[in-house]
């Protein structure tokens, strides 16, 4: 009975607070943060009233605020779990201990293990394609993309602001629409110069819109998140039917098929929403571990496709 109780309060209280998220809805969390403001904090919430804070939450810029909000919240979650009932969201994220100061400790590692893996992948594909091909260039320029993509993510999750967001989601949906720019390249590798100038216009007018859009509106994540659901999605098969298609011609196709089932199946986290194991592993940063082997396999592609179009050049 006290179960359902506390679920009707709950409830209650969202409607109340219309935009906020469970937890931050609570009287009693909210109280303590506006008494920690008043104790520890200037007028402006940002600076202290006097020297009181870990100097490595200074290095990333925690506001006074913000901290009390941190420090406020534990003991919500902890009387929480001692009665055995759901943990809810803070201000539309799940609990995270910190740790040195970043937010999102697993997150931050696991996008710095996506990002050592391109740049170990491309090593191994420049110590093997030592000749020079258009496609080369394509790959040199996956490697800068995707690598900005996985710096911005560690950013992001070591400290989210409005502006480390922004980075991540555009650099997020660069990376995605690179891929798909990279197979339609392959695709059309023996079209006319026209029709591939055309492709590579379209995608970086695409680019340019999903950026401008995100930068000048107020932000939608139901759209970010179902444009980049939509060019993966386009991209995956575009992969499948070129492996399919040339699969006695070129059966190095078989590492696209392979990356396209590893990351449909790390998306699969992506639909899991659950409080942090070891208030550390969410659903996010483990799909974030999931997808770092995905990188053997299209470079694995890269350097098998480069060395297949050598030999055609040399027939």
């Amino acid at each position: 009975m006290t179960q359902y109780l506390f679920v009707f309060t709950i409830l209650a209280l969202t409607y109340v607070f219309g935009h906020c998220s469970l937890g931050d809805s609570f009287p009693s969390y909210r109280n303590c943060v506006v008494e920690c403001s008043q104790k520890r904090c200037d007028k402006d919430g940002v600076r202290y009233k006097r020297s009181c804070c870990l100097v490595v939450l200074e290095v990333f810029k925690w506001k006074c605020s913000e901290n009390c909000k941190y420090d406020c919240m534990w003991p919500m979650v902890e009387g929480l779990v001692e009665r055995d009932w759901p943990v809810p969201q803070f201000h539309g994220k799940w609990p995270f201990k910190r740790l040195l100061g970043l937010q999102e400790p697993a997150s931050v590692a696991f996008s710095l293990l996506n990002l050592i893996t391109n740049l170990v992948m491309f090593n191994r594909f420049k110590e093997q394609i030592r000749f020079t091909l258009p496609s080369c260039n394509i790959w040199s320029l996956y490697t800068l993309v995707s690598a900005n993509c996985w710096f911005w993510s560690a950013v992001f999750h070591g400290r989210d602001t409005m502006f480390t967001e922004l980075m991540d989601y555009i650099s997020a949906y660069a990376m995605v629409l690179f891929a798909f720019y990279t197979i339609g390249h392959r695709i059309l590798l023996y079209s006319n110069q026209i029709v591939k100038n055309t492709f590579m216009v379209i995608c970086s007018l695409a680019f340019i819109y999903h950026s401008l859009y995100l930068l000048t509106t107020e932000y939608d994540y139901k759209y970010n998140m179902t444009t980049n659901l939509l060019v993966g999605a386009v991209t995956g098969t575009a992969m499948l039917i070129w492996a399919v298609l040339n699969r006695r011609r070129m059966g190095h196709g078989k590492y696209l098929i392979f990356y396209v089932l590893g990351m449909t199946l790390a998306s699969l986290l992506e639909l899991a929403d659950f409080p942090p194991l070891l208030w550390t592993f969410d659903a996010h940063s483990l799909w974030h571990l999931a997808t770092a082997p995905n990188a053997y396999f299209m470079y694995k592609f890269a350097i098998e496709d480069c060395k297949h179009q050598r030999r055609m050049l040399l027939k």
